[in-house]
């Protein structure tokens, strides 16, 4: 049995080694498949287009480890510095360009041979090591930057947790009610070849826009929504929108929409939350929905087929939610607003788009 490296162990700030499975490899297809220092791993599938030959380096950090086919490997010659096509990849990543280069449909397939095509600027070694030296530090201001904002989300859930306790255990005893008795809950429209053109088309998020309590609006897709369907798809400030079909760990991860695309609507991969403000705040819900979902309570209610875990209306409509005082939901609400935890989805926003400015500027022959 030899360790082996797959798509979940291939993060954006580095390999995730926490969970390396194995299985057997003959002696032949350990050389082959053997990864050695210096390597490079490109997702080689996703659903999301960004995540479409997401890099990783490998630094022989398991000794005789190979690698899955989810993974495409690129070994670099001597006349590329491994920063440097790391670097490179990652921003053909993020921008989507990889994901634009690959073949299906739903799933995005990169491949061998779409990848073995792929134009790369190469400057002299010098030149490259330069690039990736100055891009290194700028990822590490940025890293540091994302760990200050992850304490400010942390700490935003300790106010929670502080202010209402345990929603799903409700010691505390606040009222309860179900949560379509205190809003509406919606499934998305499902996207279509018919929606693909027409006379009305509107921008739409989908699951790969909705993260941890924060909307990634880098990717936005449009359809057709005719004016009923408009009318009824049409995102509000203050909706919060939730996987519905996702990986286990990850179904039910919910985020509010604040407005931040005029006229947008959304899919059937997610569900809508609509409050009844006179009851629940928007900004409570959300913060009751994070509770939920970080201790697995929408992963234990979702049904699960092989691959995909979904959250269901009918399931979110039936839980229990809690409901105290409306003093308390807007002193908590006053309180997330005078932490800045509101802003928290914008800086990172700025961070990742100035990072990726300062990245084309490299590869440009910019800097």
């Amino acid at each position: 049995m030899r360790k082996y490296l797959r798509a979940a162990n291939v993060g954006w700030s580095g390999l995730l080694l926490d969970d390396v499975k194995q299985m057997n490899f003959t002696d032949v297809e350990l050389k082959t498949f053997r990864l050695e220092p210096g390597d490079l791993l490109l997702n080689e599938a996703s659903g999301s287009p960004k995540e479409v030959g997401k890099p990783a380096l490998w630094n022989g950090e398991i000794e005789d480890c190979a690698f899955q086919n989810t993974l495409l490997r690129v070994r670099p010659s001597n006349a590329a510095e491994p920063r440097y096509l790391l670097h490179y990849f990652g921003h053909e990543a993020a921008t989507g360009a990889f994901a634009r280069g690959s073949r299906g449909v739903g799933i995005h397939h990169l491949g061998r041979e779409a990848l073995s095509k792929w134009s790369i600027p190469l400057p002299p070694l010098d030149e490259q090591r330069r690039i990736a030296a100055i891009l290194d530090q700028a990822d590490s201001v940025r890293a540091k930057m994302r760990d200050r904002l992850g304490l400010l989300r942390t700490l935003a859930g300790a106010v929670y947790a502080a202010t209402f306790g345990d929603p799903f255990e409700n010691e505390r005893q606040w009222p309860t009610k179900r949560v379509d008795e205190i809003s509406r809950v919606q499934l998305g429209r499902q996207r279509s070849p018919k929606y693909q053109t027409g006379r009305y088309t509107h921008p739409y998020l989908r699951v790969a826009n909705v993260y941890e309590d924060r909307l990634d609006l880098s990717d936005v897709l449009t359809m057709d929504f005719d004016e009923k369907d408009f009318a009824d798809y049409r995102l509000i400030p203050g909706d919060i929108l939730l996987n519905e079909g996702q990986s286990t760990e990850l179904v039910g991860r919910p985020a509010i929409y604040r407005g931040e695309i005029a006229d947008c609507c959304f899919q059937n991969t997610l569900l809508r939350v609509q409050v009844d403000a006179k009851e629940v705040l928007p900004e409570f819900a959300l913060g009751t929905f994070l509770s939920y979902f970080r201790k697995g309570r929408f992963a234990r209610l979702s049904s699960k087929t092989s691959s995909v875990a979904h959250l269901g209306k009918s399931r979110l409509a039936s839980m229990r939610f809690p409901i105290p005082p409306m003093s308390l939901q807007l002193a908590y609400r006053d309180g997330l607003r005078a932490l800045g935890a509101f802003d928290v989805s914008s800086a990172e926003v700025r961070c990742d788009e100035l990072f990726a400015s300062l990245q084309s500027r490299a590869f440009r022959g910019e800097l």
